[in-house]
């Protein structure tokens, strides 16, 4: 004869030995499984014809959500373990996986600081007007820097989200947007 008190822990607890898992926990279990997790639902001898969590495992492994499998137990022979290893599938109840947006940090040294101070106000005059971005070469005689520098400056810049630049047809070659202002420079006439 079964004590009172186990009667009632069975009847409170749906996961109980012989018992199927109720849909509401198997949904419960489904909204956190990640494909490859196990989900022990059932370990008896049979399933029962009307169980209502037996129904809606067959109806997820319909929808290919999850693979149902009936290995022995290890513990008892006589008796299953009704598994449900889960698929990859998206369902309704997946939560969505959204990695964390992080802003690039670009870190500018002394150097490049002093390059982009010199580069910049000479970039912004030219996009304001609308004339066509300078060369190298122009750059380098206007900020009274070398070519080397203009191009490290240029790099750093676009790397610091200062200015975007973006290649042209000849004669201009590239045009250079000013990210503070939106200002651009403009196209050369051939």
């Amino acid at each position: 004869m079964i004590p009172m008190a186990t009667m009632q822990l069975l009847a409170d607890h749906d996961e109980a030995p012989g018992v199927v898992l109720s849909p509401a926990r198997i949904d419960a279990w489904m909204e956190v499984a990640k494909a490859g997790d196990v989900c022990l639902y059932a370990t008896r001898a049979c399933l029962p014809v009307n169980s209502a969590g037996a129904k809606h495992m067959r109806e997820l492994a319909n929808r290919k959500l999850v693979l149902l499998t009936q290995p022995r137990s290890k513990l008892d022979p006589t008796v299953f373990n009704y598994r449900a290893t889960r698929t990859g599938t998206p369902t309704a109840m997946t939560r969505p996986a959204r990695p964390v947006l992080v802003a690039p940090s670009a870190t500018l040294i002394d150097d490049e600081a002093a390059i982009v101070d010199a580069l910049l106000p000479v970039l912004e005059r030219f996009a304001q007007n609308n004339r066509p971005c300078p060369t190298d070469k122009q750059l380098a005689s206007r900020a009274a820097l070398t070519e080397v520098a203009v191009k490290a400056g240029l790099a750093a810049m676009v790397a610091a989200h200062l200015i975007k630049v973006s290649g042209c047809a000849a004669p201009t070659y590239r045009r250079v947007v000013i990210v503070s202002t939106g200002a651009m420079t403009g196209l050369a006439r051939a």
